[in-house]
This record gives C-alpha cells, sequence and structure tokens, in this order.
C-alpha cells in the first residue's frame, strides 16, 4: 500500500528540514531506495545539492540534479521537472514544494515546520494523499 509520512519539527525555518531530510536520506539509500526530492523551484534545489555535498564532511551522500547526465539513487528537481528526470525506481519521493508530490512513488515523505503557511498546504496534502488511499503517518520530532 502507498504511504505519506508527515514528520513535524518544532521550529518554522524551512532551512530547519535540511539536517532531517539528509538523515532520512542516509537511511533510504543505506536501504537500498531511490528517492526523489521535489524541491520548491530551481533555486532550492541548487541550494540543497551544495548542502548535502558538505552535510557530513566525512561521508557522501550520491545524488544529481534532474536532468544531470550522471546517474545517482537520489534526483533533486521541482514541480516543473519532467517525469523521465526522475529516478528508474519510484520508492520515496521526499516533497519540499507547496504541490502535491507525484503520484507514482510508493512512499512520500513531508518534512513540516511551524510555519503557519506550511501548516496550512500540509494539511491540504495531508488531505489529498489520504483521498488517494495511502497509508498515513505522522511523527512529531
Amino acid at each position: 500500500m502507498q504511504r505519506a509520512d508527515f514528520y513535524q519539527l518544532k521550529s518554522d525555518d524551512p532551512a530547519s528540514r535540511y539536517p532531517l531530510l539528509c538523515r532520512l536520506l542516509e537511511k533510504a539509500v543505506g536501504s537500498g531506495q531511490q528517492v526523489y526530492i521535489q524541491c520548491r523551484d530551481d533555486a532550492e534545489a541548487s541550494h540543497l545539492d551544495v548542502y548535502i555535498w558538505a552535510f557530513k564532511p566525512d561521508s557522501f551522500i550520491a545524488h544529481v540534479c534532474a536532468g544531470d547526465d550522471a546517474v545517482a539513487p537520489i534526483v533533486l528537481g521541482h514541480p516543473n521537472t519532467a517525469e523521465e528526470n526522475y529516478p528508474k525506481q519510484r520508492d520515496i519521493c521526499l516533497n519540499l514544494s507547496h504541490q502535491l508530490a507525484p503520484k507514482e512513488f510508493e512512499r512520500i515523505i513531508e518534512v513540516v515546520t511551524q510555519d503557519p503557511d506550511m501548516i496550512l498546504i500540509t494539511r491540504q496534502h495531508y488531505r489529498s494523499y489520504q483521498q488517494q488511499g495511502r497509508s498515513m503517518q505522522y511523527h512529531k520530532l
């Protein structure tokens, strides 16, 4: 059954999502899963590209930006990314965007801050994923 996970952080800072995101990426890649990260836009994808490389100096989280010629278990994109640029396996979509995650993914993860606008959007996403028939999981951190 398809699943949607929501991780609620205590902070209202959107950047507070990135450390948790990287820990989730390490876990997913360690278990052989492929991840598509749907960023808000190109600027966030570029920022996250640099952030992931610098996350831990002693570790390596292989990733590429959508449209790159290289292949990696993690692909960074945004709502306008063409489907052919998604990972071959549609295991996880980690959604940072205000848009819904693509339906093709087995699991959707959203990391939520306490920003009032983000909470409103997340509630809408929750209802939409629930209507898709996904198993819903909520994690308060």
